[in-house]
């Protein structure tokens, strides 16, 4: 299936202002429906766009992607129990090793000044959020701990692209690595610590954002158009 990234754009938008109004509406039991489709959608859109890529990237990043989508299954029905929610968390865990399997694969082995930096401020901002939501985390604080630093190495792999690939690919990939951190950030204070207000719309957002630009990112490695 080939979707043409215009027409993708407007269906994916679509998807995910659907998912949100029925997440913060009555209706939100309908959303074993409506979450699902907008991974299903990219996975699509992947499929269709990414064979140009090499055997390694294509097959990792669709792995990604599928426990990606195993995640959200699992996450929307974390308020019944918290082994939904370690169920999420170790999909998701499973699909950020993978993005950065995919990254470290097109990353320079020599580490930057700038990498090194990326890596220091990333550590505080785990160690900022850890310290914020340990109040309430219980039998989950190792769960959390491990999760918080496999979004960290995500990112810092992503920054690692730096002077690998062309400057669309990196932007856009580690643009979606960052929009990542918010929205894991975004959940975890909005399940741990307090009501985000809209948080249906901001966690999707930015989580769909993150998905989709690191998705693209990819796709642009070697400048082909998708």
């Amino acid at each position: 299936m080939h979707f043409r990234p215009t027409y993708f754009i407007w269906l994916f938008i679509f998807l995910v202002l659907s998912d949100s109004i029925v997440g913060a509406s009555a209706f939100s039991g309908f959303r074993f429906i409506t979450k699902p489709m907008i991974l299903i959608a990219l996975i699509a859109y992947f499929i269709g766009n990414g064979k140009h890529l090499t055997k390694s990237t294509y097959y990792l990043t669709l792995s990604a992607l599928f426990f990606s989508l195993l995640g959200d299954i699992f996450l929307i029905f974390d308020h019944g129990s918290n082994l939904y929610f370690i169920s999420g968390l170790v999909s998701f865990l499973f699909a950020h090793i993978l993005y950065t399997i995919v990254f470290l694969q097109q990353s320079s082995r020599k580490k930057s000044l700038g990498s090194w930096l990326i890596t220091l401020l990333f550590l505080g901002y785990g160690a900022t959020l850890f310290v914020l939501l340990q109040g309430s985390l219980d039998q989950l604080k190792l769960p959390v701990i491990i999760y918080i630093l496999a979004i960290l190495v995500m990112a810092v792999s992503a920054y690692g692209r730096r002077e690998k690939v062309n400057a669309i690919s990196f932007n856009l990939v580690f643009l979606g690595a960052l929009f990542f951190m918010a929205s894991d950030t975004l959940l975890a204070i909005d399940k741990f610590m307090f009501d985000v207000p809209w948080s249906s719309f901001a966690v999707m957002g930015t989580y769909a954002t993150a998905q989709f630009l690191i998705v693209k990112g990819l796709l642009y490695e070697n400048m082909k158009k998708n």
